[in-house]
């Protein structure tokens, strides 16, 4: 008899020594926390990364279609308009190919901060691909897009690259289209990209609105 109660004592005792205390649960609950922010974390960094332009930091190409998105939405319901600008360095394949592949990086991440200088902070500059780069502008009449397209391209003449000790000069052509200028998405870029095309060529081509 006293041993069965001996056992039943003993069972008692492992099973308390087994019982979780308060600060244990609090200690887990804590690690468990501290888990899921590090993951909350990664996953931001992940999707920042996935809308992030690598070589120039810039928003790119599929945050800008969400971008552009968003602003034609924007100006179907408000009538507010604006403008895409389409931008592409002259010569750039020259550049490369006598200054090597590094100067062009350093072109690009420069181009990227000037277009960034010479914009607003409401505007949206996103790097598309190679040496396209765009530019959302909100809220701009016509005149004001293309006040601001030949204000770029000379911002930008006159902003050489300071590279290996020498000057690296470079031009862009910039091609526009007006957001009541296109039916869709699309037909926007395309009118724009035809534009930039026209102004690399030296044609002249007004875009409507």
């Amino acid at each position: 008899m006293k041993t069965t109660i001996a056992t039943k004592q003993t069972l008692q005792e492992v099973q308390l020594e087994r019982r979780p205390t308060v600060k244990g649960l609090l200690d887990e609950i804590a690690k468990l926390r501290d888990t899921l922010q590090l993951q909350e974390a990664r996953i931001e960094t992940l999707k920042k990364q996935a809308m992030e332009d690598v070589l120039t930091g810039l928003p790119n190409r599929r945050a800008f279609e969400e971008e552009l998105k968003k602003s034609l939405s924007y100006y179907e319901r408000y009538n507010r308009n604006g403008a895409l600008l389409l931008i592409d360095v002259d010569a750039f394949k020259s550049i490369n190919d006598t200054l090597g592949h590094m100067a062009g990086d350093e072109l690009l991440k420069h181009l990227g901060k000037q277009l960034q200088k010479h914009t607003r902070a409401t505007d949206f500059v996103a790097r598309l691909a190679g040496d396209e780069f765009c530019v959302l502008l909100r809220e701009v009449s016509q005149e004001e897009a293309i006040r601001k397209v030949e204000e770029l391209a000379t911002a930008i003449a006159l902003a050489p690259l300071r590279y290996d000790g020498k000057d690296i000069c470079l031009s862009i052509s910039v091609g526009h289209c007006m957001f009541g200028g296109a039916k869709c998405q699309q037909e926007l870029f395309d009118k724009a990209d035809r534009a930039m095309y026209a102004h690399k060529n030296d044609l002249t081509l007004i875009d409507n609105s």
